[in-house]
Formats: C-alpha cells, structure tokens, sequence
C-alpha cells in the first residue's frame, strides 16, 4: 500500500530547502533543478507544488509574514497598556528579523538584484506587512497618548518612523555585520519608549 503524501509538508519542507540554498548562494544562483536535487523530488513533481522559483520564494515570505501577523494580534488583543504593547509588538517584529536571519540576508539579496536590473519592487507580502506594522505602531502611540500614558507633546508621525527605522537598522546590521544581537535592539527600543513616557 502507498504511503499518503501530506501536501502542505512537502510544500514546507521544498520552502524550506530552498531558503537554505538561497541563503547559501542567493536567490538568482539557485535553479528549481537545485531545489528538486535538495528535497529528494523529481522536477516534474516540484511543478506540481509550485508554478517557478518566485512563487516558492513569495510562499517562503508569506509564510514568515502570516506568523507574525498572528503574533500582532495576539498582543493587540491582550488587557495590557498601550505601552507595553507596543513593547511587545516591537519585540515580536524584531525577533522575526532575528529568528530569520538567512532569510532577512536572502530578501535583502532578491531586492538589492531588482534594483541593480533596474527593476520596480514588486508590491509583495514584504510591502504590506511594512505598512500594517507602520498602522500598528501609530495606532498604539496614539492610544497611549490618549490614556496619559506618552506625553501629549510628541509627534506620532515623527515616533513611527524612529521606531520603524529601527528595525531597518537591525535588518541591515544582520545582513552586513552578521553579528547583530536582538538584546541591543531591544535595547534601544527601551530607550526610546521611555523617552515618550508622561
């Protein structure tokens, strides 16, 4: 009797093979061949689960966004403060950064090949969680604001972007020094927050 193939984690496992072999020689040196080789399948089969290597690469983003857009609204939903969940939110989108650093190097790679082949930036998973994460942070300032939790005096506009810019700080710090820690970055979100405090 055949075993029954389980779709999803074969589906898993090509995507996660395949970010192994981007992060190793980057998105444009690895071939859907490389990928069928390093998941033990036929090529053939590999068209079953995916159409071409972008559609793995946008799987393998999806996945990652979609976990941590459960975690925002896990934290979002809970009785905490304003502050703290900001706290949270931030922690949370750090530690993707972190808990993904062969994939942050390998998306920094796709894009940096876009751009130096005078491509547009596609409007990706990449994009829409930049904007719901930027949504999030303001939101959760201007509540904080209003329950007397950050001084009435800052500027939820200006607050977004610096707390923002720091996770494009630590991105490009994993990506270029590779020895990026999540504790400093948790660090200065700290600071930062307890700069706004009433």
């Amino acid at each position: 009797m055949a075993r029954k193939i389980d779709h999803k984690t074969r589906r898993s496992e090509i995507v996660a093979a395949s970010i192994k072999l981007f992060a190793v020689h980057g998105y444009s040196g690895v071939s859907l061949g490389m990928i069928a080789d390093a998941c033990k399948i036929s090529r053939p089969l590999l068209y079953t689960y995916f159409k071409d290597k972008r559609d793995i690469f946008n799987d393998a983003i999806a996945g990652v966004t979609r976990r941590v857009a459960a975690k925002y609204h896990e934290v979002i939903h809970t009785h905490h403060s304003a502050d703290a969940k900001l706290r949270q939110i931030c922690i949370t989108a750090f530690a993707m950064l972190f808990d993904n650093r062969d994939f942050v190097c390998v998306i920094s790679d796709f894009l940096a090949e876009l751009r130096r082949q005078g491509n547009p930036v596609p409007q990706s998973h990449i994009t829409r969680h930049t904007f719901g994460l930027r949504r999030i942070i303001h939101s959760l300032i201007i509540e904080a604001m209003g329950n007397g939790e950050y001084r009435a005096s800052i500027d939820p506009d200006r607050i977004t972007t610096v707390l923002y810019s720091q996770f494009e700080a630590a991105a490009l710090r994993i990506v270029v020094t590779g020895n990026a820690e999540l504790s400093e970055s948790i660090d200065q979100l700290d600071g930062i927050l307890f700069s706004l405090r009433a």
